[in-house]
């Protein structure tokens, strides 16, 4: 039906099939072997399943399940047989299944719900998997979180097992923070903070940069949850004084994700921030970040010079080091030795050398870059110029036949130049060297499943010196908010970007004249976007929304 259709060429059929036999492993279904090679989208296979079977498809992003309907259904049940209980009535349970041919798991259904009668709808599977993950979610399923908190004694603090987060067989403890990590993983948060506080245990997430709180807790479990996270993160548990750091790997639905741990002795216990990385073999490709294709095309060929210094800027949190990461996976090859200096090493890439800066020990990124440079690298990645000795050693580093990747904490890419000068850099070593300045945000992207058209209201118009007449042409969207958002309105974050090209005209300002006023204006005659320019430019596609450009750009 598929080939019929023109979703599927013969010949990826004949793919599939070779990919089907040959594979290690338990045998999968075709169509999940299409899905997963990228030859059909889960809705068309969803789609052409259920004409084929004489059912109905439904879009589960547009469907809000009750969780306790979710629930009548056990988790491990649900999520062996990948069916989701939509409703129930007094005839009948009505599912959504992945795939309705499987009767072994239709009659798994009918035996834990005590109902004769089903009716099956077809659904995607990563839809369906979402919707159980929420339904057993912190947020949702609180009286299983009372449960395992009242089960945790006073002295229970067995935390000595790796964390598999699937076992729902554990201590109530370790159950309790395999479902804080598990739940983390899967609502894309990139940081957890586990709080003590007077009145109890606080938990919070970061998703697409905003905190929103989960879980509330009584305050006795709290050195039985920050004990269990030490053990699993190699730190010291009968060390509650000192501010500690750690790592820990972790395993969600059969996908490992690196964690870097963070411990904070405070007034009432400590506070842990537990970081969710980015894993080497998931580093996005550098036209998925965001960039403008004028702007894509500068980066691209500051990164195929064999020598200069392209500089990344933007406040912490801004994704300067996924950046970094893109443009690092971009240039490699077995040909080029890369190596990196970071404090700390956040991603590990397979294939390249990565240095882990301690200050205490004398490792300095002064002292590191220095050792670097004596290991015959083609490509330096030095995490972050903080003093006057980094910055002139990574300036003549590019200059010696290196290409130098870095970061500074600058507002803008004009203000990284004028910022190296700033710092004690000679600004002849600043306009010979630089290649490209980079400055970066990250803006929120309307929830897909409840975006809709909208006009920005008039203070926000304002705001942005703009008038109804100047969006006339413009998509403009915005969320409704939905289960998919958390009833945010947005789902996801893309990159807004500030690319400065270091041409000769440029070089000649800076030997000049190496002030940010003239920096500026030679900036601006070069048609170089501003990131509020490059950010109005998304909202006017519907990429963003232009309450997110007031809010990422101001000032």
């Amino acid at each position: 039906m598929l080939v019929e259709k023109g979703l599927l060429l013969p010949e990826d059929l004949d793919l599939a099939l070779t990919e089907q036999r040959t594979a290690e492993g338990p045998r999968r279904r075709l169509g999940q072997i299409l899905v997963a090679l990228g030859l059909v989208t889960e809705s068309e296979l969803a789609e052409c399943l259920a004409e084929l079977l004489g059912l109905e498809s439904v879009d589960l992003s547009r469907i809000v399940p009750a969780p306790d309907v979710v629930r009548l259904l056990p988790r491990t049940v649900a999520e062996r047989t990948c069916v989701l209980v939509l409703d129930k009535t007094a005839e009948y349970l009505l599912i959504a299944a992945a795939d309705p041919t499987n009767v072994l798991a239709l009659d798994d259904v009918k035996l834990y719900t005590r109902t004769p009668e089903l009716h099956v709808v077809v659904g995607m599977e990563s839809q369906i998997r979402d919707h159980i993950a929420r339904a057993w979610s912190l947020t949702e399923d609180s009286s299983q979180v009372n449960a395992m908190v009242e089960d945790v004694a006073d002295d229970d603090v067995d935390v000595s097992a790796i964390p598999q987060v699937t076992s729902e067989d554990d201590a109530p403890i370790v159950k309790l923070v395999n479902r804080i990590l598990s739940d983390a993983v899967r609502l894309r948060t990139s940081d957890i903070h586990i709080e003590t506080q007077r009145e109890g245990l606080r938990v919070r997430f970061r998703v697409d940069g905003i905190l929103r709180d989960v879980m509330q807790a009584p305050k006795r479990v709290a050195p039985a949850v920050t004990s269990r996270i030490k053990i699993i993160s190699g730190l010291d548990i009968s060390e509650r004084r000192i501010p500690q750091d750690g790592r820990t790997r972790i395993t969600v639905d059969g996908a490992a994700i690196d964690c870097r741990v963070s411990t904070l002795p405070a007034l009432h216990g400590e506070k842990i921030v537990i970081r969710l990385l980015t894993r080497g073999d998931n580093v996005p490709s550098l036209d998925s970040l965001g960039f403008e294709p004028d702007q894509l095309e500068i980066v691209e060929r500051a990164l195929t010079v064999p020598q200069g210094l392209v500089l990344i800027t933007g406040p912490t949190g801004s994704g300067k080091t996924n950046t970094l990461y893109a443009a690092i996976h971009a240039t490699m090859s077995p040909e080029k030795n890369i190596v990196t200096l970071e404090d700390p090493v956040e991603v590990q890439l397979p294939g390249i050398t990565q240095v882990q800066v301690h200050a205490k020990v004398g490792m300095t990124f002064a002292a590191g870059l220095r050792s670097i440079l004596r290991q015959d690298p083609d490509i330096v990645l030095i995490g972050e110029v903080r003093d006057q000795e980094t910055a002139e050693l990574a300036l003549k580093a590019s200059l010696t036949g290196h290409l130098v990747l870095t970061t500074l904490h600058t507002n803008s890419a004009v203000a990284a130049l004028t910022r190296l000068i700033d710092m004690g850099a000679a600004p002849f070593l600043v306009a010979s060297s630089l290649t490209a300045s980079v400055a970066q945000r990250l803006v929120r992207k309307p929830c897909d499943s409840c975006a809709d058209g909208y006009i920005p209201d008039e203070e926000t118009l304002t705001l942005l010196s703009l008038t109804i007449e100047d969006i006339l042409d413009a998509t403009p969207l915005k969320g409704t908010g939905c289960p998919e958002c958390g009833n945010s309105g947005y789902r996801g974050r893309t990159a807004v970007y500030e690319v400065l090209d270091v041409n000769a005209e440029m070089r000649s300002v800076l030997m000049r004249d190496p002030s940010e006023t003239a920096v500026s204006e030679q900036a601006r005659r070069n048609g170089m976007l501003t990131l509020r320019q490059a950010a109005l430019e998304k909202a006017m596609r519907g990429e963003t929304t232009f309450e997110e450009v007031v809010r990422v750009t101001a000032g």
